[in-house]
């Protein structure tokens, strides 16, 4: 298995319910500003002219008070501040070309025994306790095997969707899961970076934040750009509090006046940010409750706190619940196979990180990953824009080769990357880490993670990635 040469943060924003929140400009969505003046949604209504956004802010108190005043009338669909029907796509055309599905495991999952060199005789002696059964691993070719619970992966495997980098990391390893993720996700190891690899990308190309959307309570650091930050929307139904009274308030937020103040500016673009998303992609997040294009028996997003199992899992600790990712990765086929605007999107599951009683808790969790990323690119095969879906999934460290005295093990340095679906040329890529070479106990990284970043800019959103990576990396073959 060798590098093959290819064809020719806490800087997180918090959606919370959904409103402008009051945020330093810069971290804000920056779409092209709604007119002067009110809608014609607006025009139509009876009744009093709809307040301006400053005596609006006045009369509540400021942004903060629009969270409490939300919370005080009520949830309701908010439809009606576009006029009634709405079209999932507006203004902007449907996302062209390949989509790309960002899968991030927290926690710091365990390569080794997730592709298991089961033949290695390195491998027993260094893993102890914690090393799985030959007789139980799913046979790969080479002396490797998947864990036992990635039936789906090996079926993947063998239908050639599936793709396997081995040794994936950065030199200097640092062991702390928010270092190392923010690493990961902005795409830069020598300095903090504030903004994500994928951020970059919304930034140079101007974008709309619908191109890129995360499912849960928060904008992931890799989607977040200095002057255009993705769409973060919530595991189910998009609503808006209020009636129809508050809906022109919320509506006459989203203008704006030449001589506007800068924050004013900001949380006026902000706002109408929210409308957009809400007009295009609110009618598909409506359908979430009962389509399920998985197939996979699941509660809906609507009736499950997925937002709130989400939240825990961010940073590792916390364990998700059985539904999490099959619920986000099923909105996520719906809005692709709805033809939605977004070229990228982000999943998250966690709880990976496992000090102690790893067998059982990672075999659940990598069960859960199977079914959810198996099914997911088995419902978008039939269909011709579900079939140019890449998914990637990827955590943020591996695990030390030899396990602790609570039959777990601690944070480590290279891992595996996988990357599946019907573009991709299955096989192994990059050199697997040698267990006789290890630095400090733990397996070191062949291949650079921004060589897989590079190839997902060129060969999915098709742009040359040397600007956005702040370098130039080899890429890999895998597509």
């Amino acid at each position: 298995m060798t590098l093959q040469a290819p064809p020719p943060n806490p800087h997180q924003v918090t959606s919370g319910d959904l409103l402008p929140v009051p945020v330093p400009p810069g971290l804000l969505p920056s779409p092209a500003a709604r007119p002067a003046g009110p809608s014609a949604a607006e025009a139509r209504r009876p009744g009093r002219p709809p307040l301006s956004r400053r005596q609006f802010l006045g009369l509540a108190g400021g942004l903060g008070a629009v969270g409490a005043l939300g919370a005080a009338l009520g949830p309701r669909a908010w439809d009606a501040l576009f006029g009634g029907g709405t079209d999932s796509r507006g203004a902007l055309a449907p996302a062209g070309g390949r989509r790309l599905v960002m899968v991030t495991l927290y926690g710091g999952n365990d390569g080794l025994n997730t592709v298991v060199p089961y033949e290695d005789p390195l491998y027993t002696a260094g893993r102890g306790g914690l090393a799985l059964d030959p007789a139980t691993v799913l046979p790969l070719g080479e002396g490797y095997g998947l864990h036992p619970a990635l039936t789906g992966f090996k079926t993947m495997w063998d239908q050639k969707k599936l793709a396997i980098v081995e040794g994936v990391g950065f030199a200097d390893p640092n062991y702390s899961h928010f270092a190392s993720m923010d690493i990961w996700q902005s795409g830069v190891t020598s300095s903090s970076e504030a903004t994500g690899w994928l951020g970059r990308w919304l930034d140079a190309t101007g974008s709309s934040p619908l191109r890129a959307v995360g499912i849960g309570p928060t904008t992931p650091v890799l989607l977040t750009g200095d002057r255009v930050q993705g769409a973060a929307l919530p595991a189910g139904p998009l609503r808006l509090p209020g009636d129809a009274t508050e809906e022109a308030l919320y509506a006459s937020l989203g203008g704006t006046t030449r001589r506007e103040a800068l924050l004013l500016a900001e949380a006026a673009r902000s706002g109408a940010a929210l409308l957009d998303v809400q007009h295009r992609l609110g009618p598909i997040l409506d359908r979430t409750t009962s389509d399920d294009p998985l197939h996979f028996r699941h509660p809906s997003p609507a009736s499950t706190d997925t937002d709130g199992a989400l939240a825990i899992a961010d940073g590792g600790g916390g364990l998700s619940g059985g539904s999490v990712l099959a619920a986000q990765l099923s909105m996520v086929a719906n809005l692709i196979l709805a033809d939605a605007p977004t070229d990228v999107y982000s999943v998250e599951l966690g709880g990976f990180d496992t000090h102690s009683d790893q067998a059982p808790t990672q075999a659940r969790l990598l069960a859960e990953v199977d079914t959810a990323v198996t099914a997911f690119v088995d419902a978008l095969a039939p269909d011709s824009r579900g079939r140019e879906t890449v998914v990637a999934v990827y955590t943020e460290f591996g695990r030390r080769v030899t396990g602790n005295a609570s039959g777990g093990s601690d944070h480590g340095w290279a891992n595996v990357v996988f990357v599946a679906g019907a573009p991709v040329r299955g096989g192994w890529y990059g050199d697997p880490p040698s267990l006789g070479r290890l630095s400090d106990g733990n397996t070191v990284f062949t291949t650079d993670f921004r060589s897989v970043y590079a190839t997902l800019f060129d060969q999915v959103l098709g742009v040359a990635p040397r600007s956005f990576l702040q370098g130039s990396f080899p890429p890999v073959a895998f597509l």
